[in-house]
Order: structure tokens, then sequence, then C-alpha cells
């Protein structure tokens, strides 16, 4: 296959990667109204581990050998903080905004890699970074009355993917992708599960399939996420990423009648132009914001 085919595919098949997982968000804002996020994280990763299982189980047992267990907790109680705070701002804030909020992980990418290794943040990185900082804030829209706290915990959720994204750049070096989300999947249920045991009386059975797609989709999306960055190079095909902003300002629209304000839109516009910007300047490791960094549909 040439690599003129091979990014075409890639580009299809994070397309789908992108559709499916707006629909993941649909469905989290729909079971938020009557379930708890503890729920339905639990529900997520629940389905994620059964779904993973067979593949990190078939080379057998020696495959779930780990000599960097604390990293890898530590990456997956980054991974359910940032989907705890992401779902929760669903629920409660514009669905553009949340989403548009945790498409701005790449942009604290370089500042995390810098915090946790002392990598030197390229001088190209800081325009593009400032751009996007600003629409950020202009997002957050900090006033007299003080900050909107679910937009305020919608950006901590990209924090939280970014710290996620540079502790799997490092658990890499020495883990096979199997393993490391197996890992993930299994610690982050351990974190969130006990916190949700009382919170599954007298569901419905449409807030069950709810959460059962959002487990199923978030898996699907995981492995579209792999294929498609493994075929192709990631400044090729990431900015169709961007693409979730515009499904998530329609879904919020179509379904709820949520019109984004000037404020919102302009936001947007430079987040996203910062994050292209970021995009087409990767060219070295993740802390200058390399083939880590682009990595958005990573939890």
């Amino acid at each position: 296959m040439t690599a003129y085919n091979q990014t075409r595919r890639a580009l299809w098949l994070s397309l789908l990667m992108v559709v499916i997982a707006s629909t993941a968000a649909v469905a989290t804002r729909f079971a938020s109204a009557r379930v708890s996020i503890e729920a339905i994280v639990t529900v997520q990763y629940l389905v994620c581990l059964l779904l993973c299982l067979p593949i990190t189980l078939r080379p057998g047992l020696a495959n779930l050998k780990t000599g960097r267990m604390g990293l890898h907790f530590f990456r997956g109680a980054a991974g359910v903080l940032g989907f705890y705070l992401f779902y929760g701002a669903l629920a409660h804030i514009p669905m553009v905004d949340a989403v548009l909020l945790r498409q701005s992980a790449p942009l604290t990418v370089p500042l995390v890699a810098y915090v946790w290794s002392r990598e030197r943040i390229a001088a190209s990185a800081w325009g593009p970074l400032l751009i996007g900082f600003a629409g950020i804030l202009m997002i957050l829209r900090p006033g007299p009355e003080g900050l909107n706290w679910w937009h305020a915990g919608g950006f901590v959720s990209a924090l939280c993917l970014s710290i996620s994204m540079v502790a799997t750049h490092k658990l890499a070096s020495t883990e096979p992708a199997s393993r490391i989300l197996l890992y993930y999947f299994l610690l982050s249920l351990a974190c969130v599960a006990p916190f949700s045991a009382s919170d599954y009386d007298k569901l419905h059975w449409l807030d069950w399939a709810a959460m059962l797609y959002v487990g199923v989709a978030i898996y699907i999306t995981l492995r579209l996420y792999t294929r498609a960055y493994a075929i192709a190079p990631a400044h090729a095909i990431a900015p169709i990423n961007y693409l979730a902003v515009v499904l998530g300002a329609f879904w919020g629209w179509l379904i709820w009648g949520q019109v984004p304000d000037v404020w919102s839109v302009s936001g947007s516009a430079l987040v996203i132009v910062g994050g292209l910007l970021t995009v087409y300047l990767a060219r070295g490791p993740v802390g200058t914001g390399g083939h880590t960094a682009t990595g958005r549909g990573n939890p």
C-alpha cells in the first residue's frame, strides 16, 4: 500500500473515530440526567476491560508482567479523573464548550512534559500555545462573579488527558499497547468503582443501554485511534480530530437546542488555530509537540 493510500485510509479511520466518539458524548449527556457520573465511568471501564482481556491474554499470562505498575496506576488515575470531569462538563455546560475544552489537551502537552521531564519547549511552539490559551480564556470567561466551575473542570479534563498522553509515551518505551490498555482499564475501574456501588438502583433500561454503548464506543475509538496513528504520520491526520467540535455543536443544537454564543465560537476558532499550528509544527519528541501531543483520542 502506498503512503498516499495509507494516509487516506488513516483519515477515514480517524473520521469514523471522531463520529463514534461524538455519539458517545451524546449518550453520556443523556445518561447523566439520571445516572451518576461515577456509574457511567465505572460501566465504561468495565466494558472496555472485558473487551480488552481476550486480546491481551492471547499471548499468555506472561503478557501481564510489568515492572512499571506505579506509572500504570498514575496514568489510570489521570485518565479516570479526566473522563469524570469531561462527563461532568457535558452534563452542565453546552456540549460544544465541553468538547472544545477537552480537545485543547494537545496545547498543554508541552507544559506537562516540561514540568515532568524538563523537556524544552521549542521557541516555535509558544505562538500556537498563546493563541490556543487565549481561546480557552474566551470560553472560560472569568468575570466579576467568578469562574464557571464546570468550564474550568472541562479544561482540567484536558490537562488530565495531556498527563495521560505523556505517561503513555513513557510507558510505550517498555510496554506493549495491549498491556498499557489493560492496566489502564483495570486500574481506572478500581479507582472509580467503589464510589458507584449504590448508584444502580431503579435505573431504566435506556440508561443501561446508554452506558453500555459509551463503553463499547470508547473501546472502538481507542482501537481506531491506534490503527490510524500506526499507519500514517500524526501531522497528516490529527487535524480531523477538530471535527469533534463541529459535531459537538451540531448534536448540542439538534438535541438540546444549544446555540453557541459569540464568545464560544471565537474561542473555539482560536483553540483550533492554535491546535492546528501545533500539529503543523510537530516534528520532535512529545515535549516539543510531536506524535504524542496530537493524540486526542487517547484517554
